[in-house]
């Protein structure tokens, strides 16, 4: 960001950077510069033409045909999110996300959800570092990303916002990496491939970790044509009267279970979605043998940002829900 400013609490703002056309890049690498203390989250979206040409702008409107959004000509792609202070992911080898050249990607789009409104004086150059290559990569990274609309009631001790999608393309996919995301609600997020009947954990996190991208609970996982893609975010409402609608403020509520997988594929991609209405869809409805840990933390292995091999208590807050949760 260049010294940007946040006007308001929860502001969301965008700077752009125009990439090379004349060949695509590979990035390699994702290095945050940011901070939890300043930032609610981060995303860096790709872009034909950005919201604006301004060095930075408000861009909380989601119609990507307006000047206050993040794109101008359609459809964001997403390239990279961060929140809670993740430290930097580094894709496998042979795997990289191709922008520029002739993608649909021209602009690489920066967009900060800032917490509060600045003092006088005060901006902010939180960022990221691409690192990249011009080599072709035999793989291309990209996104499927479940999650739900909806609202979570007050005072449930344990509110389920469930998704699930059938991968109907003849393209084999292989999930290496996975995030959640939600807001104070959440405790719990897990996803799951189906296959046969068969549940296959792809990822089960607290969203009150760091949200970096983990390793796949069960590497070498891949998704074929008929399998279904399954996801749930368990939330904890006890110390709100009021209903939580999902939306963009950290008042709101969000339910996201982003999977980054890999592809043979060398054409354009485009992030994938499943999402469903969080009141009228449920796993019970449709699918059978639901597992029993999957709004539970069990077996999770929490860590402390930066040192990935040291194990972390869990907060005393999500203590307390977790165990309301697993009684």
């Amino acid at each position: 960001m260049p010294e940007a400013i946040s006007d308001q609490p929860d502001a969301l703002v965008c700077h752009a950077v125009k990439l090379d056309d004349t060949e695509p890049s590979y990035i390699l690498q994702y290095e945050p510069h940011a901070s939890k203390a300043i930032t609610h989250h981060m995303m860096l979206y790709g872009c034909g033409t950005p919201g604006d040409t301004k060095p930075f702008w408000n861009c909380g409107e989601m119609n990507d045909h307006s000047d206050q959004s993040v794109c101008k000509d359609g459809m964001r792609e997403i390239v990279y999110a961060w929140a809670l202070d993740a430290p930097a992911k580094r894709l496998p080898k042979d795997v990289g996300f191709r922008i520029g050249g002739n993608t649909s990607i021209q602009y690489i789009v920066l967009q900060m959800h800032y917490k509060d409104r600045f003092k006088v004086g005060q901006t902010d150059n939180s960022g990221v570092t691409l690192h990249m290559t011009k080599d072709p990569q035999p793989m291309q990274a990209d996104f499927y990303v479940l999650g739900n609309w909806g609202l979570v009631p007050p005072r449930m001790n344990e509110f389920h916002m469930e998704s699930a999608c059938r991968w109907d393309s003849e393209e084999v996919i292989y999930p290496f990496a996975y995030r959640t995301h939600a807001h104070n609600l959440g405790v719990v997020t897990s996803a799951y491939r189906i296959r046969r009947g068969v549940w296959t954990e792809i990822g089960r996190m607290s969203p009150q970790q760091p949200q970096m991208f983990y390793n796949v609970t069960n590497p070498g996982i891949d998704i074929r044509k008929g399998d279904i893609l399954a996801s749930r975010c368990t939330m904890n409402s006890t110390s709100r009267e009021h209903i939580t609608e999902i939306g963009p403020t950290n008042h709101d509520e969000m339910c996201n279970f982003y999977i980054m997988y890999a592809t043979h594929r060398q054409d354009n991609l485009k992030v994938q979605y499943c999402f469903r209405d969080a009141q009228k869809f449920a796993w019970e409805t449709y699918l059978d043998d639901i597992p029993k840990t999957a709004s539970s933390l069990e077996g999770v292995r929490l860590l402390i940002p930066g040192k990935p091999e040291e194990r972390r208590k869990l907060p005393k807050s999500l203590t307390q829900k977790a165990q309301g949760i697993m009684k």
